[in-house]
C-alpha cells in the first residue's frame, strides 16, 4: 500500500496549495505594484480614498453597474467572509485563490475522466495555475474579479456532464450563468462534447431556463433600460481596441493568452477528441469578437473563456508534443545544429523586439508585471518546437 501523500487527489491538492502560494507570493512582492498591493491609491500611485481593494468591492455590490449587478457569487461570497470577522480584502483574495485552487484540482480530475494518467493530469493543472490570466490574475489591467468562482463552477459542470449526473449538473450550471453570463457562450460547445446529448441538451436547456427566470425577478442590472444602457455604453469599445494607441496591446494580450494553448491543440489534435477541438472552436469564436467589441482587450482574462475546454487536454497535448521530440531533452538536443541555434535566437531576439516596441501597456507600468518576459519565454518555446521540426533539406 503506498503512503497517503503518494494519492493521486493528494498531489492534485498539493499542487493546487503550492500555485496558490505562488500567485499570492508573486502578487505580495513589494517590486511591484497590482490589485492586491496597492492600498489606497490607483495604479498611476495617485491618492485615493479608500483602499483600492474596497472600491472594487463596493464598485460590484452598491448596483451602479447593471454588468456587475447581474454577477453576484463574489460579491456574496466576500459579504459571508467579511461577516465571519475578516477584512474586505483578506476575504477578496481568499475567495480568489479558493476559486483558482478549485478549479485547478477539477482540470485535474476532468483530465483523469477522459483518460489521462496521473503525471499527465497533474500537467493539465500545473499548465492552467500557471497560465498569465490566472498566475497573474490581479496584475492590472487584468482586474480578475469573477473569474475564480466562473472557473471553478463551469469546470465542475463539466466533470458532471461528463459523469452523467444531470441531477447536480443542472444546479451548477445554474450558478455557473449566475456568477457571470458569459458562460452562455460555453452551451453549445457543452452539448457536443456530452456522452449523451439528448439528455445534456435537456438539462442545459432547465438550467437556462431557470437562470432567464433568475434574471427576470434579479432586482438590479436586467431591466430593458439598464441593459440597453450597458449595450450602449460598449459600443465604442472595437474602435478603442483598434486605436492607434491600443491596437498594439490588444494583440499582445490576445498573443499572450491564446498562442501557446492553440500551437498545442492544433500541433497534437490527433490527441484531442472531434467533438472537443469543435467545441472549443465554437466558443473561441464566440468569445474573441465578443470580447473586441464589447470589452477592454487589455482585460486579458477576457480571452481566457474558451480554454476552460482546453485545459484539460493542454497536458496531453504539452506532453505529446515533447515525446515526439523525445522530451524536454531531446527538443533542447536539436539545437546543437548551430544553424537550428541561430535561427531560435534570432527569432527570439526579433520577438522580444517586437514585444517591448509594440506591446505597450495603457493602465499599468511596464516593471509591474512581466507580461513580455511571459508572452516571450511562450513564443520562444513556439519558436523551438517549430525550428526543431524542420528537416534538413539536402
Amino acid at each position: 500500500m503506498r503512503p497517503w501523500f503518494h494519492h493521486p487527489s493528494v498531489k492534485s491538492l498539493l499542487l493546487g496549495l503550492c500555485a496558490a502560494a505562488l500567485t499570492l507570493t508573486l502578487h505580495l512582492l513589494p517590486i511591484w505594484e497590482n490589485m492586491l498591493n496597492r492600498g489606497a491609491e490607483t495604479w498611476d500611485e495617485q491618492p485615493a480614498p479608500r483602499d483600492y481593494i474596497e472600491s472594487v468591492i463596493a464598485a460590484h455590490s452598491d448596483g451602479s453597474d447593471p454588468a456587475f449587478a447581474r454577477r453576484p457569487w463574489t460579491t456574496w461570497s466576500i459579504d459571508l467572509l467579511t461577516r465571519f470577522g475578516l477584512a474586505p480584502r483578506s476575504a477578496f483574495i481568499t475567495i480568489g485563490l479558493l476559486g483558482f485552487f478549485i478549479a485547478g484540482v477539477l482540470v485535474f480530475r476532468i483530465a483523469l475522466q477522459l483518460g489521462a494518467d496521473e503525471r499527465i493530469a497533474l500537467w493539465s493543472q500545473a499548465l492552467f495555475q500557471v497560465s498569465p490570466t490566472v498566475l497573474m490574475a490581479w496584475f492590472d489591467p487584468l482586474y480578475t474579479y469573477d473569474e475564480p468562482i466562473q472557473y471553478a463552477l463551469l469546470l465542475a459542470a463539466i466533470l458532471l456532464l461528463l459523469q452523467q449526473r444531470w441531477l447536480l449538473f443542472v444546479p451548477v450550471l445554474f450558478t455557473a450563468l449566475m456568477a457571470r453570463e458569459t458562460s452562455l457562450l460555453l452551451l453549445p460547445a457543452l452539448i457536443l462534447l456530452a456522452p449523451r446529448r439528448r439528455l445534456a441538451l435537456l438539462a442545459t436547456l432547465v438550467a437556462t431556463a431557470v437562470f432567464a427566470a433568475w434574471l427576470a425577478m434579479a432586482p438590479h442590472g436586467t431591466s430593458a433600460a439598464e441593459l440597453g444602457a450597458d449595450l450602449a455604453r460598449r459600443s465604442g469599445y472595437l474602435a478603442v481596441n483598434f486605436s492607434a494607441g491600443r491596437i498594439g496591446e490588444t494583440i499582445g494580450f490576445l498573443v499572450l493568452v491564446l498562442a501557446l494553448p492553440l500551437f498545442l491543440l492544433i500541433r497534437q489534435r490527433i490527441a484531442v477528441p472531434p467533438a472537443w477541438f469543435r467545441g472549443f472552436v465554437v466558443v473561441l469564436a464566440l468569445n474573441v469578437p465578443l470580447v473586441l467589441v464589447g470589452g477592454y482587450a487589455r482585460e486579458a482574462r477576457l480571452f481566457a473563456l474558451p480554454l476552460i475546454l482546453a485545459w484539460p487536454w493542454i497536458g496531453i497535448a504539452l506532453h505529446s508534443e515533447l515525446d515526439r521530440r523525445g522530451g524536454l531533452t531531446g527538443l533542447l538536443s536539436a539545437f546543437r545544429s548551430p544553424g537550428k541555434a541561430v535561427a531560435l535566437i534570432g527569432s527570439t531576439i526579433i520577438v522580444a523586439l517586437c514585444a517591448y516596441r509594440f506591446f505597450i501597456l495603457t493602465a499599468t507600468w511596464q516593471q509591474d508585471n512581466l507580461f513580455h518576459e511571459y508572452l516571450i519565454a511562450q513564443l520562444a518555446f513556439i519558436a523551438a518546437c517549430a525550428i526543431a521540426s524542420r528537416r534538413r533539406v539536402a
